[in-house]
């Protein structure tokens, strides 16, 4: 039986396209710290469900695993680094493995990194409240980053997103469902980090980390406990070094593990702020909808500023 008190990772919650792939990058750079990729290992009960659960749709576009990012962690911590054979090799040794639990597949990988911390972030972590559950009870000294973006720039950056990766599959009602999710999702967060005893959870803007990092990074490292001094806080304002901050091998249909934009481009950069929570111009979402989404960013802390 795993011992469930030995780790006490960091997790990263957050709605899809909230910049949570360069927020975890950065402070996984840290040099206590290490920013693992997206493993998804929460939202099914074993490894071997997670392989199966990839959509044929991806299949015939030469997709091979639906975590690449936890292929590319176990083929770097496990096989020494990301070469298509070490990739082969990550394959075969989840293969091998079906019926393990995600937490006994992450504690093998927190096994390689120890002493240092790991920081994951997996958007499917918080898709529903059976994944967010079996994820704290697999970790009960975890800490949680509740990164936050306004809801206007999600919205639109999930809306091209699903443009840019699904653009032969039409969505009537894609707009709507994009702001449905960044509420449930945040008041998912919200209502668990409620539960959440001392020190254990910490909301932030991502505008914030993003455009006054070195301010925001050395407050994060403090929280974590981790090395606060200047040259830490640098390290983490550079998370293109991280072996994860760029595509995986070509050709073995393992490349993902993180946004797509960032992978491509993973120098942090400045992120516009909305200075209102007025629906954007066009927008067709009912206002009682909007009105709720107004309600929950005012307590995440964005505002209207005339």
């Amino acid at each position: 039986m795993r011992d469930n008190e030995r780790f006490a990772p960091v997790f990263v919650l957050a709605a899809a396209r909230s910049y949570s792939s360069v927020v975890t990058a950065m402070v996984g750079s840290n040099p206590d710290m290490v920013g693992l990729p997206e493993l998804k290992l929460f939202l099914y009960p074993t490894i071997g469900e997670l392989a199966a659960s990839l959509p044929e749709y991806w299949r015939k576009r030469g997709v091979t695993h639906r975590s690449p990012g936890l292929v590319r962690a176990v083929a770097e911590f496990l096989f020494g680094d990301q070469s298509a054979a070490s990739i082969a090799s990550a394959q075969a040794w989840l293969r091998e493995r079906p019926r393990w639990s995600g937490a006994k597949a992450l504690d093998v990988l927190l096994e390689h990194i120890y002493p240092q911390t790991a920081i994951e972030k997996s958007p499917e972590n918080v898709m529903t409240p059976v994944a967010l559950r079996r994820l704290s009870a697999a970790y009960p000294r975890a800490r949680y980053l509740h990164i936050t973006r306004h809801p206007a720039s999600t919205v639109r950056s999930m809306r091209e997103h699903w443009h840019r990766t699904m653009p032969n599959q039409p969505f009537d009602e894609l707009e709507v469902s994009c702001v449905v999710s960044w509420l449930d999702i945040n008041q998912r967060i919200c209502r668990f980090g409620a539960t959440l005893e001392g020190d254990r959870y910490l909301k932030l803007r991502a505008e914030d980390v993003l455009n006054q990092s070195v301010a925001q990074l050395r407050s994060i490292a403090r929280w974590l406990g981790v090395r606060a001094d200047d040259d830490a806080v640098a390290a983490m304002c550079h998370p293109e070094t991280s072996p994860f901050a760029c595509f995986g091998p070509p050709d073995t249909g393992v490349i993902g593990g993180g946004d797509p934009g960032f992978l491509a481009s993973p120098t942090p950069r400045r992120a516009v702020l909305p200075h209102t929570l007025e629906q954007p111009a066009g927008a067709t979402v009912d206002p009682a909808l909007w009105s709720m989404t107004t309600a929950l960013a005012t307590h995440l802390g964005y505002h209207h500023c005339p």
